[in-house]
């Protein structure tokens, strides 16, 4: 886990929103003060002083803050140190761990191994029943939830509060994810793009192209790259 750059601190003024967006680069933040919500496809994230969370490389997420805002310090990360979901850990000593993020952000690996994993927020069951069933087939997202015993109306309004985007935006960012999970093995681009539920190679570039600014081929040597780079180390 290598910092690529200095920390630099943001602020957010209380009731602020930040639509969904994403960043090229992985990146961890740590909490201040404040509190807000990021959702994204790995749900919601509860926010708090003390809250450090790491973000993956072209992670689709937003943020909703609350009363009193919220300022955050952040450390840009060399590509590939983490999975494809966020995750969220509590430090153990939030000013010393703030005072370690400044000046010595190579020590990030040695603050995660303090840290303890957050609990998630509980969501009801039918939340994810219906997100794997989105990703996983071409039915109407209305029949998937009627199926659920859940209206689509519910579903639209429900997912969006839990997740910070639309059904359809969140099926889109699923497969997303699959084909940049795909990207890394040998599959030709077209079966990758079939199996991960694009209509074509060419909505498979259109999608890479949107959210990593490259085309597939170009992702996935940079992904490869990355990949022979953790062997060699391991090595």
């Amino acid at each position: 886990m290598n910092p690529i750059g200095s920390a630099y601190r943001t602020r957010h003024e209380r009731g602020a929103t930040l639509a969904t967006h994403r960043h090229s680069a992985p990146y961890a933040a740590l909490v201040l003060d404040g509190d807000y919500t990021e959702a994204s496809l790995d749900g919601p994230l509860p926010c708090r002083p003390g809250t450090l969370v790491l973000h993956p490389a072209f992670h689709a997420h937003g943020d909703r803050f609350g009363g009193l805002g919220a300022s955050a310090i952040n450390i840009e990360l060399a590509p590939g140190a983490f999975e494809l979901a966020a995750s969220a850990w509590e430090v153990h000593d939030l000013r010393e761990v703030a005072e370690v993020f400044e000046r010595c952000p190579q020590r990030l690996s040695e603050l995660l191994a303090c840290a303890r994993p957050q609990a998630a927020p509980e969501l009801p069951d039918w939340q994810g029943e219906l997100l794997r069933g989105m990703a996983e087939s071409e039915h109407e997202i209305a029949v998937l939830a009627r199926g659920l015993g859940v209206s689509a109306e519910h579903a639209s309004r429900a997912l969006s509060r839990s997740y910070g985007m639309s059904p359809r935006a969140l099926r889109r960012e699923a497969r997303w994810r699959h084909a940049l999970q795909l990207l890394g093995g040998a599959l030709p681009l077209a079966e990758v793009a079939a199996a991960a539920g694009f209509a074509d190679q060419s909505h498979l570039h259109r999608i890479v192209v949107a959210h990593a600014g490259c085309t597939p081929a170009r992702l996935r040597r940079q992904i490869k790259y990355v990949q022979d780079r953790r062997l060699a180390i391991a090595a």
